[in-house]
């Protein structure tokens, strides 16, 4: 599915059926044609849909005056296990319910995904992403927007410039988050860990079954992990202090870093901030 503008909702439906519903709606500006009505009526009645070799597409206008006279908005009911893509310069997109995999590409909109079995990919310019109940592994890229995920049962990878990113997670997957600017708070990760930002606090609960590595240039990073028979600590600020809450590091520990094992040892966590204080919790053994 591909729109300009126009908004795009799609939901899961019965076996062996796809059904459409859409509008052609006149759009407003100095450039849209003063026929603009009677257009929309046409494209209404004959909307731009193809379906070759089981594949549906719904596509904008052909015709460039159609094109800057209506917006064109579907919603589409698809059987158990359909592959969705969808392209969109402005219009919001809702997903839920499918359990094929779901590529989402939009430039300045709003992003909702809901109860998603299959692997979901979404990349947007400027629009707000959320995220619930995705089963699948979920990438998520966006330059200047908050990324807001939950019940993420696989891996996870996201960037994003200047959006604060929230992520709970139910999994085991690893997890791989940058951010330019932005705070980062991650729960329940309990696979491999890679979160980098310049500026934004870094905050992760979890269990490391694979190695941590948290980074980031000027600001804090809190560690809440949970009981483990143990990992291994290496941790370091240039002007940030260490604290350590509830656990006792073997090995050398001074105000500004802390490296060693953590009862009986495992999985490295390594942590980097320039000068940022950095807290790890864990209730020891």
């Amino acid at each position: 599915m591909s729109t300009d503008r126009g908004k795009i909702e799609v939901v899961e439906g019965r076996p062996g059926r796809v059904v459409i519903e859409g509008a052609a709606t006149v759009r407003v500006g100095w450039n849209v044609p003063a026929n603009a009505v009677e257009i929309a009526k046409k494209v209404a009645a004959a909307p731009p849909i193809e379906y070759v070799d089981q594949t549906v597409r719904l596509r904008i206008p052909a015709d460039p005056t159609a094109q800057q006279a209506v917006t064109v908005n579907y919603r589409v009911e698809v059987p158990p296990g359909t592959e969705v893509r969808t392209r969109t310069d402005s219009g919001a997109t809702s997903i839920r319910g499918v359990n094929g995999a779901v590529d989402i590409r939009t430039q300045s909109s709003t992003i909702d995904v809901a109860d998603v079995s299959g692997a979901v990919q979404i990349a947007t310019g400027s629009g707000a992403v959320r995220a619930s109940d995705v089963s699948g592994a979920l990438s998520v890229a966006t330059s200047s927007s908050a990324i807001t995920l939950s019940g993420l049962g696989s891996s996870l990878r996201a960037r994003t410039q200047s959006g604060e990113i929230s992520a709970d997670l139910r999994g085991t997957g690893d997890v791989d988050v940058e951010t330019g600017s932005s705070a980062i708070t991650l729960q329940g990760v309990r696979g491999g860990l890679a979160v980098r930002t310049q500026s934004g606090r870094i905050t992760v609960q979890g269990a490391p079954t694979r190695e941590w590595k948290a980074t980031t240039g000027s600001s804090a990073v809190s560690l809440d992990l949970e009981q483990t028979s143990g990992f291994l600590l290496d941790a370091s600020s240039r002007s940030g202090n260490i604290e350590l809450v509830g656990t006792r590091v073997d090995g050398p520990v001074t105000k500004h870093a802390a490296n060693g094992a953590v009862g009986l040892g495992g999985p490295t966590v390594m942590v980097r901030t320039g000068s940022g204080a950095i807290r790890v919790q864990h209730p020891g053994r």
